[in-house]
């Protein structure tokens, strides 16, 4: 079990994490029907903005933790756990699994137990929770604590998962993962009316976490897929 710090790997796993989410939404903004969701996301995110007392400072306060926990993740963490080293495609697949389900699983945990609790981290979660009918800024209307919290736990999965496997793993599994869970994150809080072939699967994924938010008491905890939301009994 040998983990070197390898800043080249992770600089290479931001560059392509950066390239592939921007060339992406070049390509699928494109297609009409994601270019009229998008510009109703941005009209009504300008008229939630001049909410001074909600959005502005919130959105400032959640982006600048974002940023600098991600710093740590890109220069401190990632580099002992990514690597050049050529592994299997079923490798690359499997572990890229592994690290979105189990990240899946305590996130779950998290949401349901800790952020729907009692106590302190339920006020923390209920500023996300004043976004009543979520567009695509909500994503980023969190409380410091929450922004630090969910990418925290996303850090120490993807290395826990290094970790058991016994090795870095390859930059492919990191920029999959990132990927993913970034932009599903983010699809989350995006208002989509778009309930026909062959976009439906877009606008379930959305209106199943538009109903967590209409109250502190809704289900749909989960936030890659709804597998634990179901398993529990919490899929609402």
């Amino acid at each position: 079990m040998i983990f070197e710090y390898n800043w080249q790997a992770s600089l290479a796993t931001l560059a392509i994490v950066v390239a592939t989410v921007t060339i992406g939404r070049f390509i699928l903004f494109k297609v009409p029907a994601f270019r009229e969701t998008l510009l109703k996301n941005k009209a009504e995110n300008k008229k939630k903005y001049r909410n001074k007392k909600k959005y502005p400072h919130r959105i400032k306060s959640s982006q600048q933790v974002a940023l600098a926990t991600n710093f740590v993740l890109f220069a401190a963490v990632l580099p002992f756990f990514a690597t050049f080293k050529t592994q299997s495609i079923w490798e690359i697949l499997l572990n890229s699994f592994l690290i979105l389900m189990v990240y899946d699983f305590f996130y779950y945990m998290t949401h349901r137990f800790v952020f729907h609790g009692k106590g302190y981290f339920r006020r923390v979660h209920a500023v996300h929770h004043q976004a009543r009918t979520p567009t695509s800024i909500d994503s980023l209307l969190l409380d410091p604590m929450e922004a630090f919290i969910g990418i925290a736990l996303f850090i120490v999965v993807t290395a826990a998962v290094s970790l058991v496997m016994g090795e870095p793993l390859n930059i492919a599994t990191h920029v999959i993962t990132i990927v993913i869970y970034t932009q599903i994150n983010q699809l989350n809080h995006v208002h989509v009316e778009l309930d026909r072939f062959p976009y439906k699967t877009v606008n379930w994924i959305a209106n199943k976490h538009a109903i967590h938010h209409i109250d502190m008491h809704k289900g749909n905890y989960a936030t890659i897929t709804l597998l634990f939301d179901r398993m529990f009994g919490t899929l609402d």
